[in-house]
């Protein structure tokens, strides 16, 4: 059987919508993917042109976590989408078969978010984020299907069928897609988050005997966080899989890349090698602040103490002569990073290239690393006295994103 001049080799699966096939094309030789939609699915003519406009308009994404589209057509009564054929398991599949661990999560997470930011500011929301659209490939990296092709609203269809839509994945529904309400790119980011708790806590966070009890559960049930389920994960991944659970998507991630940069942030600090203790600037400042003032208010309490505790006939001291003060005995800090020649700052000064070996005097330093298409990476580093500390970074690339 053919579909166009691609020739179907096997059925990989069957969905609500359609068909799935694994498929030949014959002109460059390669082998693709077919789905075909059912044809109980076409409801109108509005509704096929509809589907062809939009899956055209789709297939111009270009982004490396997103499955490309190559063709759509029409022939056997129904319409198909010719799209990249992948060698990868679908989340779902994975779920049953192994517990990921807080870095793959977080990972997972950081491909995920950054692509449907890429897609939202093309115009562009998924409205069926599951783990079934999401294919995890052998070398870590994901790739997300169905770009608005699930869901392709249809108002000639009658209630029954559009209800029929969405048996597949309630569970996975933003309370303003439960709602019937205008949805955009945050409808996703909660989405996302299910997927995030469900992989961090071992369940779904929204659940129900039927489709009613689910829809209550998204729009008005407030889940535990994961880290009450699984005590071993670390509260602030908690936090931030709660706030793309959020009821109301103001009080979400506004983007895309926003949820990125707070699992990135996470993930540098899971990442800090031992020693090191991770602090952002904002939490730099704030220690500044409280130990400026702690010092100034012994300062204070000890001069009061002593003025009134003093003896005050107590003869004048004798004159003796001042101590030489005792030098502060070095210290050394020895940097490597991977990638190399990374810039290395202490306390704010430029002190070199790594790989490096540096004296520095003995007590907490801030330290920050810095290499062009990489993340910064700041840490304050306890050095003591006559010791070398060892410090081995490695810096996270910044995602590419392919033109």
């Amino acid at each position: 059987m053919n579909y166009g001049r691609y020739q179907v080799v096997k059925e990989l699966g069957r969905g609500a919508m359609g068909l799935v096939y694994q498929a030949h094309d014959p002109e460059i030789d390669r082998l693709i993917a077919i789905k075909a939609l059912r044809e109980d699915r076409l409801t109108s003519d509005s509704f096929v042109k509809r589907f062809l406009k939009e899956s055209r308009a789709i297939g111009r994404l270009s982004h490396p976590n997103i499955v490309a589209v190559y063709d759509v057509g029409q022939d056997h009564g129904t319409v198909y989408i010719a799209m990249e054929f992948l060698e990868g398991k679908p989340l779902d599949s994975l779920l049953a078969e192994k517990q990921f661990s807080i870095s793959e999560i977080v990972n997972l997470g950081i491909q995920a978010a950054e692509t449907l930011d890429y897609a939202n500011q093309k115009g562009i929301v998924h409205r069926d984020v599951k783990p079934s659209n999401i294919i995890l490939q052998a070398n870590g990296q994901i790739k997300i299907t169905d770009f608005g092709i699930a869901h392709i609203e249809d108002p000639s269809a009658p209630v029954q069928t559009q209800a029929g839509e969405i048996l597949g994945t309630p569970a996975y529904m933003s309370p303003e897609q439960v709602l019937s309400q205008p949805i955009d790119g945050r409808s996703d980011l909660f989405s996302l988050g299910i997927i995030l708790y469900e992989l961090s806590a071992g369940k779904r966070p929204f659940s129900g005997a039927n489709l009613a009890a689910i829809f209550q559960s998204i729009t008005r049930e407030n889940p535990p966080p994961p880290s009450q389920i699984n005590p071993s994960l670390p509260q602030d991944f908690s936090q931030i899989v709660m706030k793309c659970l959020a009821k109301k998507p103001e009080e979400r991630f506004q983007t895309g890349q926003a949820l990125a940069a707070s699992l990135k942030s996470f993930l540098a600090n899971i990442e800090a090698p031992a020693g090191a203790e991770r602090v952002t600037p904002k939490t730099t400042k704030n220690i500044l602040f409280f130990a400026t003032i702690a010092v100034i208010l012994v300062g204070l309490i000890g001069g009061l103490f002593y003025y009134f505790s003093a003896p005050k006939t107590a003869p004048p001291p004798t004159a003796i002569s001042s101590p030489v003060a005792e030098k502060v005995r070095p210290s050394f800090l020895i940097v490597e990073s991977t990638p190399n020649e990374a810039q290395i700052f202490v306390d704010g000064e430029f002190k070199g290239k790594t790989p490096v070996r540096l004296e520095v005097p003995a007590g907490k330093h801030e330290v920050r690393l810095i290499f062009p298409n990489h993340y910064d990476w700041e840490a304050q580093v306890q050095l003591k006295e006559e010791s070398e500390t060892p410090l081995t970074v490695r810096l996270i690339p910044i995602a590419e994103k392919k033109p």
